[in-house]
């Protein structure tokens, strides 16, 4: 049987593995192995091979000892099946970018782009639109002579029909269904004209919009390909400034700039994406001047890259943020609010997120929500209070103290370390933390699909971010809303406030924004303060690496790296 390829824009793990170091150990033994193979050296005994070596750029010193540049274990690296990402050596080939990002954002686009200044929506493949009274009914004027890369074939509304009618088909969920389920019908009266009537009331279908996973597909490669779609580059056919030339699984993907793009000529023509899995490793070749651009550099890394005459460091708020979230489920302390709200106010999460992250990341004082998002509201910063905690401790009835376990993924950025912070503030104010530093494989079977007895921890590490769009809805109600089936498939937590629920679903099918804006802020006041759902430490921030000789470099409010705009100068 054939090898089937990966799927494009998806991010795929297989395999046990078994975590002995935490990332950071990790980076340490690479970057003073790397020291030894560059200044020490390896006795290699076969001439035959010293030869081959020295061919592929080593040097040999007393005949036998053979000395490996820190570029030459980078080339090979990249070899290995991982995702993080640098590319080029030239300036035709200069791009880094992330898996889960490549095949969509570069090769497709959406009826909607939001603008990066004032987060409102524009237009894209649409040039104008309107709605019924009702917000149920939308008509979309797609603009004329807009052209797939690939084929040249225009793009009409038929394209577009077919694209909706692939997501609306509950048989493939997994082609996120799930954020149009909305959408009842998608029409074309004709050729530029698309009509798509609502199943139910929707206040988040702008938004929905601009999502990746509605970017426009060619109705012929649907039609060709079907399922096969995305899996070989063939079958990718988009509008965007981007088409796909070839894709080695694991180890490359090269685009040329796509000739029809309706927006004009693109600043890089050529990009060549390279897969290299270690931050210290992209550090290093950024810093050896073996690419143009690298993608989130190790934390320890950045004050370096900082300092490094000829670098260029670039830093945006994400709206990724990395926290602790409680086990509410019956039979554990932390189902209790007061006992909640005591870990909070114990937790010195200003102090922690400074220690660990530096400056590649802020304290997340805001809760769940960056603010970055619609709806998003500044309630102010948390004080620290280890004598508050003591009291809502004994409140809760637990005035001596007590014991907690906590989770946290070995392969989770600082993930050990942040523990280890909340234990020694939790040991302040009498509770005790046990922690349970787990692999990937125990990590993911604890957050999917689990009932409350199958996860014994009271608390658990927990990245938060949206399902794609900048809408309040893809952070709040899709992850803290009561789970009718039972099991933690987006609310990892089993966390239920009957509050909560009634303003985060009565949020999203609410069509006047001012109204949605308060009922969001009115649930950020109970998920963050009242009834706490989460300890939230660090705001991520997106962070690149570039030479000085990268010009144009931008990143849009979706955090979609705009790759046509940047140029090299040789």
């Amino acid at each position: 049987m054939a090898q089937r390829w990966k799927k494009a824009g998806s991010l795929t793990t297989g395999g046990m593995s078994l975590n002995v170091f935490t990332q950071d150990e990790m980076d340490a033994i690479h970057r003073a192995t790397l020291e030894v193979l560059e200044h020490t050296g390896v006795l290699i005994g076969s001439p035959e091979a010293r030869a081959l070596l020295v061919e592929a750029g080593a040097s040999v010193i007393d005949e036998d000892i053979v000395r490996f540049p820190q570029w030459m274990v980078a080339d090979a690296v990249s070899c290995a099946p991982e995702t993080l990402l640098l590319a080029g050596r030239t300036p035709d080939r200069d791009v880094v970018l992330d898996s889960t990002r490549v095949m969509f954002t570069n090769f497709g686009e959406a009826v909607y782009l939001i603008d990066p200044d004032t987060g409102e929506f524009k237009g894209c493949l649409a040039e104008s639109w309107e709605h019924s009274d009702d917000y149920m009914t939308w008509t979309f004027h797609l603009r004329k002579g807009i052209k797939f890369a690939s084929s040249g074939k225009e793009m009409t509304s038929a394209d577009v029909v077919a694209t909706f009618d692939r997501l609306l088909d509950k048989e493939h969920p997994g082609r996120y269904y799930q954020n149009v389920e909305f959408i009842d019908t998608v029409t074309a009266p004709d050729d530029y004209t698309v009509v798509m009537t609502l199943a139910h009331a929707f206040g988040a279908v702008e938004d929905t919009l601009t999502q990746a996973c509605t970017f426009i597909l060619n109705k012929d490669y649907i039609d060709q390909y079907g399922d096969d779609i995305g899996f070989d580059p063939a079958t990718i056919d988009g509008t965007g400034p981007y088409k796909l030339v070839s894709w080695d699984v694991d180890e490359q993907v090269v685009m040329e700039a796509n000739e029809n793009w309706w927006r004009g000529e693109v600043g890089t023509k050529n990009l060549i994406v390279k897969i290299i899995p270690e931050a210290s490793s992209r550090a290093m070749a950024i810093e050896t001047g073996e690419v143009d651009i690298i993608d989130r550099p190790g934390v320890d890394d950045v004050s370096r890259l900082e300092s490094t005459d000829g670098l260029v460091v670039f830093k945006k708020p994400g709206y990724g943020i990395h926290g602790f979230q409680y086990n509410c489920s019956e039979g554990h302390v932390t189902s209790d609010t007061k006992v909640r709200q005591a870990i909070m106010y114990a937790i010195d999460k200003e102090t922690i997120c400074q220690a660990l992250y530096g400056s590649i990341g802020e304290t997340a004082t805001h809760g769940p929500v960056a603010p970055q998002y619609f709806g998003y509201v500044d309630l102010g910063v948390q004080p620290y209070d280890p004598e508050k905690a003591k009291e809502l401790l004994a409140e809760a009835g637990y005035p001596n103290g007590l014991d907690l376990s906590v989770m946290t993924y070995n392969g989770y950025n600082k993930g050990v370390e942040l523990a280890e912070a909340i234990k020694d503030n939790l040991g302040k104010v009498g509770i005790n933390a046990t922690i349970d530093s787990v692999d990937g494989a125990t990590f993911n079977a604890s957050l999917n699909g689990i009932t409350p007895d199958q996860m014994s921890w009271d608390m658990f590490i927990m990245g938060y971010g949206g399902l794609g769009g900048l809408d309040c809805d893809g952070c709040l109600r899709r992850v803290f809303v009561t789970s009718s089936d039972g099991l933690n498939t987006n609310n990892y937590g089993w966390y239920s406030n009957a509050r909560v629920d009634e303003l985060l679903n009565g949020a999203i099918v609410e069509m006047d924004q001012e109204k949605r804006k308060e009922m969001y802020k009115e649930a950020q006041q109970i998920l963050y303060l009242d009834d706490p759902v989460a300890v939230y430490f660090n705001l991520r921030s997106s962070i690149f690496v570039m030479t000085d000789k990268v010009e144009g470099f931008s990143m849009n409010a979706t955090q979609r790296v705009e790759f046509e705009k940047i140029k090299v100068r040789a």
